[in-house]
């Protein structure tokens, strides 16, 4: 396998590594970058974070032209601020933590009778997958493979067809993503069966680079959604929605919006699965607990 070029999305302006001898971030502006931070994002940084964000954003002032970090806080929230930059503070500012088969009991939940049923429930023979945060797209591409597995175990009369959407507010991660290129150690925790069928070598013997094959990658489509945003727009009515371990970094009523605004694109009997760090608290969602942060989603 001779790996293509990535294609890349839209990006920000290339940052380059931090500096050697960054300034320090002052109490006050890190005060100012959390209220920037939760407004773009939802996300809720605690004090305790202000290293993190120093260290995260050193790599930005270089590239920004900027000296300090009150400079820097200044050109962001400027009436004219350098295009793409906002989008290069929000990737710097996001964690993008997944890996395959993660939290493995919702994948053992998703057996092929229940992929089945659940592709008979919806859109008769049709089963349509969101990973609403789908970071570096790990996760999505696990989807896909329980889904590919199970349609194509069945006889070929009573296969169901299945489709998945993948979006994320950072464009790094999801050019990472879009790609489907990974390295030998990321897919340690694919099994076996799968890995032979869905992951593709390079015919370098010596590269460690592995790409998703093609029967998954038609069936997945990628797009930029921002869960703090009034609407999304997946495209259509879903019967499973992953939203893992996104939750705990927003505050309890962020979390609440989102579980209801995604409930809008879960149709009755979907499931909804959050991550085992997400407590939500939301009681106003048409939501039954199944287990282990298995949601499925009720009549109004």
């Amino acid at each position: 396998m001779t790996m293509p070029r990535p294609r890349l999305s839209p990006a920000p302006p290339p940052g380059g590594g931090p500096l050697r001898n960054p300034p320090q971030m002052s109490e006050a502006t890190f005060r100012r970058l959390t209220v920037l931070v939760r407004d773009k994002c939802g996300i809720a940084l605690a004090p305790s974070k202000r290293q993190m964000l120093q260290t995260r954003l050193s790599r930005r002032l270089k590239a920004a032209g900027v000296d300090d970090f009150d400079a820097y806080q200044a050109l962001l929230t400027g009436p004219n601020p350098p295009e793409g930059e906002m989008q290069a503070f929000v990737d710097c500012v996001v964690t993008n933590e997944t890996s395959f088969f993660r939290e493995r009991p919702h994948f053992d939940f998703l057996t092929p009778q229940r992929l089945g049923e659940l592709a008979e429930g919806g859109r008769a023979g049709q089963l349509s997958m969101w990973s609403a945060a789908c970071s570096t797209g790990e996760e999505v591409w696990t989807m896909a493979m329980a889904a590919e597995a199970a349609s194509t175990a069945l006889p070929e009369a009573g296969r169901w067809s299945w489709s998945a959407v993948a979006t994320d507010i950072s464009i790094k991660a999801l050019t990472q993503a879009r790609t489907a290129i990974y390295e030998t150690r990321d897919v340690a925790k694919v099994p076996p069966e799968m890995a032979a069928r869905y992951v593709m070598r390079a015919r370098d013997g010596a590269s460690a680079a592995v790409r998703m094959a093609p029967a998954l990658r038609r069936h997945v489509r990628f797009g930029q959604i921002n869960l703090m945003h009034p609407r999304y727009l997946p495209g259509r009515l879903m019967d499973i929605i992953f939203c893992r371990n996104v939750l705990i970094y927003f505050d309890n009523d962020v979390q609440q919006q989102i579980v209801r605004k995604l409930c809008t694109h879960l149709r009755p009997g979907g499931l909804l699965f959050l991550g085992h760090s997400d407590m939500s608290r939301e009681r106003q969602a048409p939501l039954r607990l199944l287990r282990n942060n298995i949601h499925e989603r009720l009549e109004d």
